[in-house]
């Protein structure tokens, strides 16, 4: 028996030395560069390419059975530009498995494979790529037969190697231009049967010069009878670059499922690290041929806002309070009908603050984005620059002295195109908003966007203890925008927004106002020049701190008095030619209203009327708005600043000029001219009356000067004349 089992033995072992040396013979004897020609005719029938193999073609024996494939180029038919291209490739077959009757493969490297593919006027040049226009057809029956007969091979390759590949991607319509370079890919033990390990690393980059280095690990397991494709876990790590400042780390971990004959794909245990950020959760992709929907949930742990600026490469946001912007988070689940991402709910935290509501895409293709959200409080000061009185005071201080404002700008403000681009429709709630002693709530927020003309439909809410609503427009569908601007604020506290804007308490008292503003263009420069607008305002129980028109208007009458002293005789109990000052330096304000008209820079105060609580003030002037220049012509009346009828009921202009940053006690005079011409007359009046009343004279009027010589010319006799210029002028002395 035993030697039965050597000879078998033997001529099994002689078998096989002889079909291992046949093998050996034909890899030897078999030059296979001998059919490169026939590989090429093949290659331009049956795929439309011209090959060129400049490489060796070589056959390997052992430890496997295989061929090896040197520098070979691919161009399709007529085209001069490189399709494909390798510098080497192997691919064998594990040959002492081959000698038991088995087929297993046993690894496939390819390197240095170039792929350029390109769109252009006549379509992507890969559908030119195609076997025979005239294939055969295949009968029922010869595919049956064929099927029957054919050999069932279990695929498992223990290594497929591909390194160093290029691929570069333009489409030549819009400019796009992708290449991915130095692409390695490289799996283990690859079966159809089983999960096994893959690992691939690249670089992307694009025209727009963004730039990706990644590297990628997972296990992946197929299921070809069902089409259906497992990675699990996907390990992506990447360094992003050309969209921030510094290069941005990205590490991935998830577990992936593609179903593809159910149209879907599951991201599950997602975990996203970046930029000091912790984002996990899981999403569902359904209908991934059609109108894709979305499910899932997402949520991204409390992160500190400049620091995760800060790995990015940005300066951080400086406040007031360094503890704002220290707790960021978000939390949403993905929900809504096909072709959409919604976030719905969606909870976002900033430090104290929460923002509820929905917002996300409402339909992928056209990019309509709607939102409705809710903010329930915010305490602003905190996130203020700590510098920003510092730098305004600084720009005040500057402009005050040299006197010069900077140039209007030329340069574009608003990108047209990508606003003609936005299709927005949302809704924005705050429940309260604080900042510098202004407190507002119950605000209201609904905005709309299509084909360039945004729109501000409501808004409206609470603020300073009274009511404000306004609507706006901006229409970008042409080259030179439009704006819009109709604003309505009812019984609104101007001091907080006036100490805030003045940097000093300079106003107090109960504002109403309706503004309509307008103007066109793209430029700084072009929508001040364009600037319109008119406004009327209302304003009652206000106060002008520092500025008392009375004092101002008693000032002037006092110096008046000074140069015209015959007029002190007429006033009771002020002989002196004094009358008294308040003792406030403010002015108290019962009502005003007024109405102006905006042209460019300059608002033009057509009308004032004014009640105040020592007399009435009416007049106009004008407003720069940039320069926070005024000039003012205002007159005055006080009934009760004397008992004197020459007094009591004499209007008196005042002139206001100066800058709103400057002191208001310097802001208004009485008019010099004005006054001057005010005391002549009343002079004049009062000499003719007391002519009427000690003489008996009428006069016609004139100066006091005049009056007197006119009574004396209606006396004849020379000496009568001279006692009664006598009298008159010991009269007015």
């Amino acid at each position: 028996m035993a030697k039965t089992v050597k000879i078998l033995m033997a001529i099994i072992f002689g078998l096989i030395l002889v079909l291992a040396i046949a093998v050996f013979v034909i890899t030897r004897l078999i030059d296979p560069n001998d059919f490169k020609p026939e590989i090429s005719a093949a290659a331009r029938d049956n795929a439309n390419l011209d090959l060129t193999i400049n490489g060796d073609l070589a056959w390997t024996f052992w430890p496997s059975l295989g061929v090896q494939i040197g520098h070979t180029e691919a161009r399709i038919v007529d085209d001069e530009e490189l399709f494909a291209g390798i510098d080497s490739a192997h691919l064998g077959v594990a040959l002492w498995p081959l000698l038991s009757g088995k087929v297993e493969m046993d690894e496939i490297r390819i390197h240095a494979l170039t792929l350029n593919l390109i769109e252009g006027p006549n379509g992507p040049n890969w559908e030119r790529i195609a076997a025979s226009d005239t294939p055969a057809e295949a009968t029922p029956d010869a595919a049956t037969e064929a099927e029957s007969s054919s050999i069932d091979i279990p695929l498992s390759i223990p290594s497929i190697v591909v390194s160093d590949a290029n691929v570069r991607y333009r489409v030549l319509a819009d400019g796009t231009d992708i290449v991915i370079e130095h692409a390695n890919i490289s799996a283990q033990n690859v079966s159809l049967d089983q999960p096994f390990p893959v690992q691939a690393s690249l670089r992307y980059q694009d025209q727009s010069d963004i730039r990706i280095d990644t590297s990628i690990d997972t296990v992946l397991a197929m299921n070809l009878d069902k089409n259906i494709f497992k990675l699990s876990p996907l390990t992506v790590d990447a360094d992003i670059g050309g969209v921030t400042v510094t290069p941005l780390s990205v590490h991935t971990k998830m577990n992936v499922e593609a179903a593809l004959d159910e149209d879907r794909v599951s991201v599950r245990e997602l975990l996203l690290e970046a930029a000091g950020t912790r984002t996990t959760g899981g999403v569902d992709i359904n209908q991934l041929s059609g109108k894709m929907i979305f499910a899932g949930e997402l949520k991204t742990a409390p992160f500190d806002a400049n620091a995760a600026l800060k790995a990015i490469g940005e300066a951080p946001i400086e406040t007031s309070d360094p503890s704002a912007l220290k707790s960021v988070s978000f939390e949403a689940k993905l929900s809504g009908p096909e072709n959409s991402i919604m976030l719905n709910p969606l909870t976002i935290k900033l430090d104290s603050s929460t923002i509820q509501g929905s917002a996300g895409l409402a339909d992928i293709d056209s990019g309509k984005i709607v939102f409705n959200l809710s903010l329930d409080k915010l305490v602003a000061d905190g996130y203020m620059p700590p510098d920003v009185e510092v730098a305004e005071e600084s720009a005040v201080a500057s402009n005050a002295t040299t006197g010069i404002l900077p140039p209007l700008s030329d340069e574009a403000l608003l990108p047209l195109e990508d606003l003609r681009a936005l299709i927005v429709d949302g809704k924005l709630h705050i429940g309260s908003v604080s900042l510098m002693d202004i407190h507002a709530s119950e605000m209201d927020f609904v905005v709309k966007a299509n084909q360039g003309l945004m729109q501000l439909t409501q808004a409206q809410g609470k603020a300073l203890g009274g009511t404000f609503s306004a609507t706006a427009s901006l229409d970008a569908r042409t080259d030179v925008p439009v704006m819009t601007l109709s604003k309505k604020v009812t019984h609104v506290q101007v001091q907080p927004v006036a100490t805030m804007a003045l940097e000093d308490d300079l106003f107090t008292g109960i504002l109403d106002m309706a503004l309509d503003f307008s103007s066109k263009g793209n430029s700084e420069k072009a929508l001040v020049e364009n600037a319109k607008g008119t406004t009327t305002f209302k304003l009652v129980d206000g106060t002008v701190r520092g500025a008392n028109l009375h004092n101002t208007l008693v000032g002037g009458i006092n110096d008046m008095l000074g140069a015209y002293k015959q007029l002190a005789a007429f006033i009771p109990g002020q002989e002196s030619g004094k009358l008294p000052l308040e003792l406030s330096e403010d002015t108290k304000i019962i009502d005003l209203t007024g109405a102006a008209h905006l042209e460019k820079e300059i608002a033009y105060i057509d009308k004032l009327d004014a009640k105040l609580n020592r007399g009435a003030v009416n007049g106009a002037g004008h407003l720069n708005l940039r320069s926070e220049e005024f000039d003012f012509q205002l007159s005055m009346q006080s009934p009760d600043i004397s008992e004197s009828k020459y007094l009591k009921d004499q209007v008196w202009p005042l002139h206001c000029k100066g800058n709103l940053e400057g002191s208001a006690a310097d802001w208004c005079r009485p008019d010099k001219d004005g006054f001057k011409k005010i005391g002549k007359d009343l002079a004049a009046k009062a000499a003719a009356e007391k002519l009427k009343e000690k003489y008996g004279i009428e006069s016609d009027g004139g100066t006091a000067e005049e009056v007197i010589k006119d009574a004396a010319k209606q006396k004849a006799n020379e000496e009568v004349k001279k006692q009664l210029n006598d009298k008159l002028n010991k009269l007015f002395k």
